[in-house]
């Protein structure tokens, strides 16, 4: 298994562009058969305009003022229970 963590931004203080306890996670996860039998995840969170339930609908630019905190990626490669099992004999 690999996993990166990247940290891109501060959180910003709480403000009319910026929830004070509301991010946004957006995540994209892919299994991948051949050749390796790998899994991987992409992650991304980002800042909120508003908590959740709050906050003006109607404001079309509030992916403008957005800024991404961190990026997160995972790779994991899937074997057989067997292959774990010989290697653990030698």
């Amino acid at each position: 298994m690999v996993m990166t963590l990247e940290f891109k931004n501060p959180i910003p203080p709480p403000s009319e562009n910026h929830s004070g306890r509301t991010v946004g996670v957006y995540s994209v996860g892919r299994f991948i058969n051949d050749p390796q039998s790998r899994h991987e995840i992409d992650l991304e969170i980002w800042t909120a305009p508003s908590n959740v339930g709050e906050g003006d609908a109607q404001n079309k630019s509030w992916r403008d003022n957005q800024v991404c905190i961190a990026v997160a990626t995972q790779m994991a490669i899937c074997v057989p229970f067997d292959v774990n099992a010989r290697k653990g004999k030698l």
